[in-house]
């Protein structure tokens, strides 16, 4: 399947084309320094080559940094898969109109060649150009240089690194002629968005990934000894913890009051028998000794068909029933079911839990508007509460009267939360619980 994707980020283009110009700017004045023509003059092709450098490595930092907090470096990790069927295409197949051997994604930019390549750009060439630069440049020239044929060896690796940078350059521009038109990869590296494969199901668990990270539903994970392996920030705001260190590696049981330990003991083990928690209410302790009430969704983990532990969320009523507590008792019938929303309001992502809810497959879900999921006497209601996330603002829990495919009205309990992305608020995304099982007046 193909999508236009935002795949290369506003900084990720920066850095690009201002690597681009800075290289070029350095051949040519590095080039004028060798006396390979005259341009700007020798002293002045000099001062420049040295400014340029000197913005390079600037770059390079920032660079370094950019790649690490967004976690880009992994697009660099070498593999040898697909290599050898990359190298043949590239020799032999690109010219008999062969398929590609690997297809790009937003998660894997680069083919095994081109992993190889750019890594040793990174940890070879530029290295090597910006040590011997900087050595020629503070302590080779002009006092005590060392000579080979009259030229001094650091010169001498500088030069035949630029050779390198140069050859990289004209391969790497032929390649980008060779997308689905001349042009593509190059629009693609000013605009940002460009047409790839798309891996549904891991397009799908990357989107879960950071809906958990960001959610307002708080989402645990334990081992096999019941002990927390992870938490989320909504996980932590709901228990009043500061971080992370708190709870990890400790016993679910510091969790509740000891009178209740019993109870979720029993849910445990339930789920370490292959038993999906649909939702279960619960009082928790916090980290001051406050209580807090909240619904608990539980699904056992599995590896190499083993359970090796348990995941799911909690949504907090602490606020939400306070003249309902038979809201705290009766939740039996619910799965967390996630939700995701562009700024149109059509739908660009489900799970499972929530197709389950209502009715749907997913082929009829993806890409239409959100109105399909509500009464149109309860529209307004939706419209309220996205027109609130639009403009950045959470919504913890909500009791919502959903329409289900087949016509029928159920109840329960959504959190919402804004997607961003440069800063823009692009959609929303969060997840609902089941309570239509619960009579209430809410």
């Amino acid at each position: 399947m193909k999508k236009s994707t935002y795949i290369y980020r506003r900084f990720e283009r920066f850095w690009h084309w201002s690597q681009v110009l800075l290289i070029f700017f350095l051949v040519l004045t590095g080039f004028e320094i060798h006396s390979s023509y005259e341009f700007f003059g020798f002293e002045n092709a000099v001062k420049w080559h040295n400014i340029a450098a000197w913005a390079f490595l600037v770059l390079i930092v920032f660079a370094i940094f950019w790649h690490f907090v967004t976690g880009e470096w992994k697009q660099y990790m070498p593999t040898t898969k697909y290599m050898m069927a990359q190298i043949n295409y590239y020799i032999f197949g690109i010219f008999k109109g062969a398929p590609h051997p690997t297809h790009k994604t937003v998660y894997n930019k680069f083919n095994p060649l081109q992993r190889f390549t750019y890594l040793g750009l990174k940890l070879l060439v530029i290295p090597v150009q910006v040590i011997t630069g900087f050595i020629y440049m503070f302590y080779m020239y002009p006092e005590n240089p060392i000579h080979i044929g009259g030229l001094s060896v650091f010169a001498l690796i500088h030069t035949l690194g630029a050779f390198s940078l140069i050859a990289f350059v004209i391969l790497h521009v032929y390649l980008t002629t060779t997308g689905e038109t001349p042009l593509t990869s190059i629009k693609a590296m000013l605009t940002g968005w460009e047409v790839v494969d798309v891996d549904e199901q891991e397009e799908h668990a990357e989107h879960l990934k950071n809906a958990v990270k960001y959610s307002i539903a708080g989402y645990y994970r334990l081992d096999e000894n019941g002990n927390f392996l992870d938490v989320n920030e909504a996980w932590l705001k709901m228990y009043k913890c500061t971080d992370k260190e708190q709870i990890i590696g400790k016993h679910y049981s510091i969790t509740r009051k000891e009178d209740d330990v019993k109870e979720l003991d029993e849910v445990v083990k339930q789920v370490f028998e292959g038993k999906i928690i649909k939702a279960v209410p619960a009082t928790r302790i916090c980290k001051d000794g406050s209580l807090g009430k909240h619904i608990l969704s539980a699904n056992p983990t599995y590896a190499g068909g083993d359970i090796t532990g348990m995941e799911g969320f909690i949504i907090d009523i602490t606020d939400l029933d306070v003249n309902s507590e038979h809201l705290h008792y009766a939740v039996k019938n619910s799965q967390a079911g996630y939700y995701r929303v562009n700024c149109k309001g059509y739908y660009e992502d489900v799970n499972d839990a929530w197709l389950n809810l209502y009715g749907y497959e997913r082929e009829e879900v993806l890409g239409n508007h959100y109105s399909l999921s509500r009464t149109k006497e309860d529209l307004h209601i939706l419209d309220d509460m996205i027109a609130k996330i639009m403009k950045g603002k959470s919504i913890s829990n909500m009791i919502a009267t959903r329409k289900r495919k087949d016509g029928s009205v159920a109840k329960h309990i959504v959190s919402a939360n804004p997607v961003y992305k440069n800063e823009e608020v692009v959609g929303m995304e969060g997840f609902i619980l089941d309570i239509s099982n619960i009579e209430t007046k809410l």
